[in-house]
């Protein structure tokens, strides 16, 4: 098989209109400004309503990474009947003190959606018709180098996985930092975890999870079957070895299946 020069790997999207529209959708879920500030009266009556329901809330499980989403929830039910003139026993909310903790919330959901963006972009790396073909591979030495892009990849989806499972806790950190009062705190916290969609961020995980291992396999197949193949055509190049033929295929088509599955949860997130 000819030899080329190696040459770094070029990081680049393949999909620029796909993903760039994807992410702007991302944007649009974690940004909760719209729900939060977007219409200071509409908010203060929810958030007065879910406040009111803190007491029964707090008897029921604190949500984790995967909370059960129910977009019936009774408190948000309870929300959208309230009257926007609270009665005399419901707590009056500051629209200067909601804009600030509102604010306080948003930073932390930034952190997830830049995170989001950096995760969904190394992906794109690994999508690339490319990545499945051996003969594009110049040498070892660059099946190495895309070994440690794909570690990064695994780094930044544990990174991702981690904000997640945290964001109850820092909503809680954040704004009682920011002065804000235990039932505040709760209505605001319900308010936004109960409006992400945590089946689909949990099957997203275990679809780049499994992404991510059929990558390491397909690496680690190059290197140690490295010049045994020959160049037929880019989506089927021929083994030395039957079955390491048979391998690359389940891998490859593997691959395939599991890439577009992320494609339609990022895409079921953001909807």
């Amino acid at each position: 098989m000819a030899r080329r020069t190696c040459r770094p790997p070029v990081l680049i999207s393949l999909f620029p209109s796909r993903d760039a529209k994807i992410l702007d959708q991302m944007r649009s879920l974690l940004d909760f400004s719209t729900l939060l500030l977007g219409q200071s009266a509409a908010s203060l009556v929810v958030l007065t309503a879910v406040i009111g329901l803190s007491a029964q809330a707090q008897n029921a499980a604190a949500p984790g990474l995967n909370p059960e989403v129910n977009p019936s929830n009774r408190a948000l039910r309870s929300a959208g009947k309230v009257s926007a003139s609270p009665g005399a026993n419901q707590p009056q909310i500051d629209p200067i003190t909601l804009q600030r903790l509102g604010q306080v919330a948003q930073k932390i959901l930034d952190r997830i959606q830049t995170a989001e963006t950096d995760l969904y972009m190394r992906l794109s790396y690994f999508e690339k018709p490319a990545r499945l073909d051996p003969n594009s591979y110049a040498s070892k030495d660059e099946v190495a180098q895309w070994q440690t892009i794909l570690r990064q990849l695994k780094d930044q989806d544990q990174h991702v996985e981690q904000l997640y499972a945290d964001v109850a806790r820092d909503l809680e950190t954040g704004l009682r930092n920011a002065g804000a009062s235990e039932d505040l705190i709760a209505g605001m916290k319900k308010l936004i975890l109960d409006g992400m969609p945590w089946d689909i961020i949990d099957k997203k995980k275990n679809s780049i999870a499994d992404f991510i291992s059929e990558h390491e396999k397909l690496l680690t197949l190059y290197q140690n079957n490295w010049g045994s193949w020959t160049a037929r055509n880019a989506s089927s190049p021929e083994f030395a070895s039957a079955a390491v033929g048979t391998a690359y295929k389940k891998l490859r088509e593997q691959i395939v299946t599991t890439g577009g599955d992320i494609q339609k949860e990022y895409s079921a997130m953001s909807q």
